[in-house]
């Protein structure tokens, strides 16, 4: 399972969430609807493992898991990301196994953990003892330890030489600057977090102003009635009229005039940032059905310049 956790206030907004199959189908906290996708096993990502561009190697590795223990169970060392750092001299020794000595290595093998770099111990099939990957047959095996059993060396990964793939061509064997980097696909994890934050809606002056869109009101000219208008029911008479302000900024003033002057009426809008639009019944601040004719309206706001349009009603 995967919770939410509000870390500015410690609320823990739900614990049990369950699909992580990135369906949206998880449960949602304070507005925030977690979309979790993962794989179910670790995997090797193909595309990128293999020697570093900068290596001078024609060599051709197969890597696989060894399958000595559970693909899913984690252990010092595993499943981290590999690097097998080779040099022109001795810089590591590996480890005994049966029908396999103990030889120095020309290579140190490195786990990449969260916190630092850990070496990781090996046994080491070296056919011809040039300290390095170079015959068909050789194999470098890489082990780790569980918690419980930490003496007893498990096999983890397995490095083989490969020829088929050099087309005829005479094998570089790796040597000193030479880097085969392994790289995991890893699902989530217990204690696996994902931290974020997020910021509230705030409107950027500079942007605003430059925006090709501006206040306008719908419709334009009103013509004896609007399609949003409020259905007549139980009502005696023509009913409600209604025109709407749209493309308002936040926290805006229109003031409506007449064409010599006259103050008609003062709307405000205090919605969302989202929601830039505000109605208005065609009545005056007196509460009496405006006049036929040609209208000036100006909006202000703190945060844009001010923007002054016009609309006619004709009836």
């Amino acid at each position: 399972n995967y919770g939410l956790f509000n870390m500015t206030n410690g609320d823990t907004l739900f614990l049990f969430g369950a699909d992580f199959d990135g369906e949206g189908r998880g449960p949602v906290g304070d507005g925030i609807l977690p979309v979790v996708s993962t794989i179910e096993t670790m995997q090797i990502d193909t595309t990128t493992t293999g020697f570093s561009a900068t290596s001078a190697t024609n060599a051709i590795v197969n890597l696989r898991y060894a399958n000595a223990l559970p693909v899913g169970l984690k252990r010092p060392g595993y499943p981290d990301n590999l690097e097998i750092v080779f040099s022109d001299v001795p810089v590591d020794t590996s480890i005994a196994g049966i029908g396999v000595p103990a030889k120095p290595a020309n290579f140190r093998v490195l786990a990449k953990t969260d916190s630092a770099d850990l070496r990781l111990k090996f046994r080491f099939r070296d056919t011809d003892n040039n300290g390095t990957l170079s015959q068909i047959g050789e194999f470098i095996e890489v082990v780790t330890y569980t918690v419980d059993r930490p003496t007893t060396a498990r096999s983890t990964w397995r490095f083989d030489y490969d020829t088929t793939g050099l087309g005829g061509s005479q094998l570089i064997p790796p040597t000193a600057g030479d880097v085969y980097q392994v790289n995991l696909l890893v699902p989530y994890r217990p204690g696996d977090v994902f931290a974020f934050s997020t910021n509230g809606h705030r409107l950027k002056s500079s942007l605003a102003d430059a925006s090709d869109e501006k206040p306008y009101v719908v419709p334009n000219p009103y013509v004896g009635a609007a399609s949003f208008e409020p259905q007549r029911f139980a009502v005696a008479g023509r009913g409600e009229r209604r025109i709407e302000f749209r493309g308002l900024p936040h926290n805006s003033t229109i003031r409506i005039f007449t064409i010599s002057g006259e103050l008609v009426q003062t709307l405000e809008h205090n919605g969302s940032i989202t929601e830039g639009f505000v109605g208005w019944d065609l009545r005056t601040k007196d509460n009496l059905e405006v006049a036929p004719g040609l209208y000036i309206y100006h909006v202000e706001s703190p945060d844009t310049e001010p923007f002054i349009g016009k609309f006619a009603i004709i009836k």
